[in-house]
């Protein structure tokens, strides 16, 4: 596996397999993402949210700082999608890819934040996010990977096949409170366990004309399964954290839905860390075709 700099301060990590991600240094957004279909043909799969016009989705990490001393929540924005990254390859007797690393200071607290990179021979694209800090606080950090499985945006993700096994789910996802109502999924649009199209779950107009976002919740490791008929691409996602929030996207030229994005964010509180437990988690993209 190689990574290498080109003069955009982009780097590229590739396997044996025809895979390749670009990652850019400024806010470690995931600029390409080729996976092959199958036929071997191999085709961007990534969804550039600049291209949505409304709601604005910034392109890269996402950081936040939550307050709950006065018995609500205050967030903090950390504008890491703006933040230039110290990037470096690592390289494991098992594994290889790309770190990106930086300090921050808010309101002072010094947030130390590793973000890892890593593509395997087996086709899995494995994200890990760490961070240290000087003080206890509430950390959330998270990815946004948009993406549509036609490759090159051939189609909308309507004829994707999503199948996933949560039991409780909120929609709309709200402001952020101490305590969130959860719904059970079985009976309702947002009942994946036995696998549905997205064209259904669009056509029961939870979506509406935009964009809304929704949090599942798992009782297990959460596993999730896509699946595009024409070019046979699958993914699997799977996550360190309880849950997922589904988001989809729309290019400002079309009215369908391009991009998806299950995003393994912390949702609401996140965990306590200190100097002795570090912020860590892990979500992990496998590739597979169908022929």
């Amino acid at each position: 596996m190689n990574s290498q700099k080109d003069q955009s301060a982009r780097y590229r990590l590739n396997n044996d397999r025809g895979m390749e991600v670009e990652i850019a240094s400024k806010g470690g957004s995931i600029e390409r993402l080729i996976v092959p279909d199958r036929n071997g043909h191999p085709e961007n799969i990534m969804f550039d949210c600049s291209l949505v016009t409304v709601p604005a989705i910034p392109r890269g990490l996402s950081g936040r700082l939550y307050d709950t001393s006065s018995g609500s929540v205050h967030e903090i924005d950390l504008a890491l999608h703006q933040l230039l990254f110290t990037a470096e390859p690592f390289s494991t007797i098992q594994e290889s890819g790309l770190r990106l690393s930086a300090e921050i200071s808010v309101n002072g607290q010094v947030i130390a934040i590793d973000m890892l990179y890593v593509l395997t021979n087996n086709n899995q694209l494995i994200l890990r996010y760490a961070a240290t800090t000087n003080q206890p606080l509430r950390l959330s950090l998270s990815l946004p990977v948009f993406y549509n499985l036609s490759g090159n945006l051939k189609a909308s993700i309507t004829q994707h096949d999503l199948k996933f096994a949560s039991s409780c789910f909120i929609h709309p996802v709200p402001t952020l409170s101490m305590n969130p109502c959860l719904q059970q999924t079985k009976g309702t649009p947002f009942d994946f366990r036995l696998g549905r199209r997205l064209h259904r779950f669009f056509l029961d107009k939870v979506f509406l004309q935009s964009p809304v976002d929704t949090y599942f919740s798992f009782h297990q490791q959460p596993v999730i399964s896509v699946h595009e008929a024409v070019s046979g691409r699958w993914v699997t996602i799977e996550t360190s954290h309880p849950g997922f929030v589904l988001s989809a996207a729309a290019h400002h030229t079309d009215t369908s839905f391009s991009g998806i994005c299950f995003d393994s964010t912390d949702f609401l509180l996140s965990s306590l860390i200190r100097g002795s437990i570090p912020y860590f988690h892990e979500t992990t993209y496998s590739f597979s075709t169908t022929y």
